[in-house]
């Protein structure tokens, strides 16, 4: 009998590097950002009205770029703190699009507004390094932002320290951002452990909710099944043949539900016990494998039911396999014609059902 392949549900290996709770990721920051490309955009075409130059606005266009990825990079790339390598490539990614901006203005047009975007772009960039985890990496960027300035500036004949005059806003929004950094991360991080703990205790509690609630199906199963042979024997009763039949059938699907909760659906019990007391030999057993697959589980259900159904004399043997077995489970049926197997594969797909001669 051959069946559609049924892939069993892989859990994604999701890294979740911090439970975000600056909120890096969130739809308020992202319009706050898109707010920022505008007022960018708008200044930096609105300062450049004068500007002839082809180059120039290609200058400005891939300094743009360079930013836009920069902030990107710092709010969307997963990790607490930011990875060394990324930080490394945020401020170079910071740095370059400054002076790419700066340089592309002509010095017969200049003026000190269009320089603006691209610094402004750059604190922003700094300061999500430090949120981030990466306040050396910051500082750094800042000190070179500021040389880069300068250097500009002197070439530009407005003399070194005027590029250093101009960045020198740069550093009050820096430690203002580091003392943040310093204060809040550790709060950040306290939280991250509550919620990871949280999570954790929930788990738990589902575990102990499920352990707890088949217990109360084993006790009601047993109380429904065995109470009332009990209470016979208790008073003495007298036993019929056929009586000590069905009280051999309870005890056996009693020993089932221990044995093999992975057959314990009201439709396989139900076949089991008229199997049973036809005179078929059943043995269930159960290790786990389809624990996670509960569609190839109920197809393996509809199966055994089925011949079950079909059988008068002989032995079924039925396994649910230990989990990482290339074969999830297996239903044996030895008749007098021979014997049936099925073997159920890891992907969910049922092959066999061949009667074998003896």
């Amino acid at each position: 009998m051959d069946g559609p392949d049924v892939a069993a549900d892989e859990a994604d290996p999701a890294i979740e590097d911090t439970t975000d709770l600056f909120g890096l990721r969130s739809p308020l920051v992202v319009r706050a950002l898109l707010a920022l490309a505008v007022i960018y955009l708008v200044v930096t075409i609105g300062s450049g009205v004068n500007i002839t130059s082809v180059w120039s606005w290609v200058g400005f266009a891939g300094a743009f770029g360079l930013l836009a990825v920069d902030l990107a990079v710092l709010t969307r790339l997963r990790g607490d703190p930011l990875p060394a390598r990324a930080a490394a490539v945020a401020a170079g990614l910071m740095l370059g699009g400054t002076a790419l901006a700066w340089w592309s203005v002509p010095a017969a047009t200049f003026a000190p507004v269009q320089c603006l975007p691209a610094a402004i772009a750059g604190i922003v960039a700094l300061a999500l390094l430090v949120v981030r985890g990466r306040i050396g990496t910051a500082w750094v960027g800042a000190i070179a932002m500021s040389l880069s300035a300068a250097t500009w500036t002197a070439a530009r004949g407005l003399g070194f320290t005027a590029g250093l005059v101009f960045t020198s806003w740069v550093y009050p929004v820096m430690l203002f951002a580091s003392l943040f950094g310093v204060m809040l991360r550790p709060i950040a991080e306290t939280i991250g452990t509550l919620r990871a703990r949280a999570v954790r205790d929930a788990s738990d509690s589902a575990a102990t909710a499920a352990a707890a609630e088949e217990r109360e199906r084993q006790v009601a199963l047993l109380d429904r099944q065995a109470r009332p042979l009990l209470m016979q024997v208790a008073a003495e009763h007298a036993f019929t043949v056929n009586e000590v039949r069905d009280a051999r059938l309870v005890e056996a699907g009693l020993r089932d539900g221990i044995r093999a909760p992975a057959w314990q659906a009201v439709a396989v019990r139900a076949a089991v016990w008229q199997a049973r007391r036809r005179g078929v030999t059943v043995v269930l057993f159960d290790d786990g494998g389809t624990a996670d697959v509960p569609a190839v589980q109920a197809r393996l259900d509809d199966l055994l039911v089925a011949e079950l159904g079909a059988m008068r004399t002989g032995r079924v043997t039925a396994r649910v396999m230990p989990p990482g077995r290339p074969t999830r489970a297996s239903i044996v049926l030895a008749r007098a014609d021979g014997v049936r197997r099925y073997d159920c594969a890891h992907n969910g797909q049922i092959t066999g059902g061949d009667v074998e001669s003896r």
